[in-house]
């Protein structure tokens, strides 16, 4: 991951401290127990079709303009 300040953008702040750029990053860790983690998502409908199908449980489509995976 990489901080940083544009070089000579007005009002640009200091660099930072070793520990305000370990306080952020750790922030943005992914936190292991969060509950999505337990989901076995699937990105292939016919993948997911035929699990589904298998155990007899619903399925949970998520449809988008462009692919999910690829957005910011």
């Amino acid at each position: 991951m990489v901080l940083s300040t544009p070089m000579g953008a007005e009002g640009a702040q200091d660099a930072f401290s070793k520990q305000e750029f370990d306080r952020i990053q750790s922030d943005l860790q992914l936190d292991t127990n969060a509950a999505w983690l337990s989901i076995p998502w699937q990105t292939s409908l016919l993948k997911a079709q035929s699990i589904a199908a298998r155990e007899r449980k619903p399925i949970f489509l998520w449809a988008m303009n462009g692919h999910p995976l690829g957005c910011t």
